[in-house]
């Protein structure tokens, strides 16, 4: 009797310890979902919904400037990228929703509250930047506004409707700096330019390329271009914060091919 309990107490030992080895054997055998699933290279990046040209044409048979410049600084940077062309306040939304990962945009204060830029210790590293752009002033050819770079003159500046494209907020933040009201409902360029015209808005800021490619002849459409700009820009591709660590990697890695590709021939403005 004693040896057969004896016996007994023995298998129920080794059942035991195979039980656990069994057990061991699977949880090391399953594929931890951290390494199963490793971090995308692939980036999303939003374009607003009109063209710019010659720096964004939305045209992928004949590119823009900056389009070509984050599609190769990406491909150098070991990325892959796609565009995605949505209305600029969409673009935004997006971002902020995680369905895209970046957007070319001013490193503004307000944009600074909501995205990450390329840094150098506490300012951002201009080296980086995608392009400089210009804003000017359009105003009707009868209208005595004038501007020093400065200081407007020859108008009540509180009196003044300066219009802009809609959800451009470098060109909306800089009007309101100045204590000016602002007009952003223009969807696109040649609405603005209708509504100055009209008489709608007293003046209008948009980009210089802008101007250029919709005022082919200023002079006859009854308008003309202030000589000194509102303001020049620096454009950075900017990003939604709090990324993971690869994703930081990746974007550092992109935004410094983006430095090392944009003075070259190819990528500048002729």
């Amino acid at each position: 009797m004693h040896r057969l309990a004896a016996d007994r107490r023995r298998r129920k030992t080794l059942g035991a310890a195979l039980l656990l080895l069994l057990g061991s054997h699977l949880a090391t055998a399953q594929p931890s979902p951290a390494t199963a699933q490793p971090p995308s290279r692939h980036w999303r990046v939003c374009l607003g919904s009109v063209p710019i040209p010659p720096l964004l044409t939305l045209d992928e048979k004949q590119s823009g400037f900056v389009e070509l410049l984050l599609r190769d600084a990406a491909k150098q940077a070991g990325l892959t990228m796609s565009f995605e062309v949505y209305p600029t306040k969409r673009c935004r939304q997006r971002l902020a929703q995680g369905q895209s990962d970046a957007m070319p945009m001013a490193a503004i204060e307000s944009n600074r509250l909501d995205y990450q830029f390329p840094m150098r210790g506490p300012v951002v590293d201009a080296s980086r930047r995608i392009a400089i752009v210009q804003l000017v002033w359009v105003k009707r050819k009868d209208s005595p506004l004038h501007w020093d770079g400065h200081d407007l003159q020859g108008v009540v500046p509180e009196t003044l409707l300066v219009g802009t494209r809609s959800s451009i907020r470098i060109a909306s933040d800089a009007l309101k700096a100045l204590g000016l009201r602002v007009d952003e409902t223009a969807f696109d360029v040649p609405q603005l330019f209708r509504k100055l015209a009209a008489q709608r808005i007293d003046a209008a800021v948009v980009l210089r390329e802008e101007a250029q490619a919709h005022l082919l002849d200023p002079a006859r459409q009854g308008v003309e271009i202030l000589p000194i700009p509102l303001l020049s820009s620096d454009i950075y591709l900017g990003v939604a914060s709090g990324l993971s660590a690869e994703r930081q990697a990746q974007i550092e890695a992109w935004w410094d091919a983006i430095g090392q590709l944009r003075d070259k021939p190819q990528y500048r403005l002729r």
